[in-house]
Parts: C-alpha cells; sequence; structure tokens
C-alpha cells in the first residue's frame, strides 16, 4: 500500500479512465487508460477472477 500511495503522490494530476469493464460469472475484465501527463499514457487490460464479491485474482497486461 505505501507504494502506492508513494507512486500516486509523486504524479497528482495523474488518472486513470476505465473504457470498458465487461463481468461475466466469476469474470471479469477492463480495459484502461493510465496518464500521467498531458501527452504521457499508457494502456492496459486487467483480467480478474471474482469470489463471493471480492477479487480473487488480478492479472494486469499494459501496452507501452
Amino acid at each position: 500500500r505505501q507504494f502506492w500511495l508513494e507512486f500516486f503522490r509523486a504524479a497528482p494530476q495523474a488518472h486513470i479512465l476505465i473504457e470498458e469493464l465487461f463481468i461475466s460469472g466469476d469474470r471479469a475484465v477492463q480495459r484502461w487508460v493510465y496518464h500521467w501527463s498531458a501527452s504521457g499514457y499508457v494502456r492496459g487490460v486487467d483480467v480478474f477472477r471474482l469470489r463471493a464479491g471480492k477479487i480473487a485474482e488480478k492479472l494486469s497486461y499494459v501496452k507501452g
């Protein structure tokens, strides 16, 4: 948790835009874009496995 607090504190203008979210049974997939400056961004996809309404597993893939 400390890492992420410091990571996002270092770039207060940064934001994540969720472009698309699909949920089917115990699986979810979301496409996102992380912007840290006017011209800096990276796209990614997260693949989730859900259990009892909580995230049991998360795999993240990034395209630079």
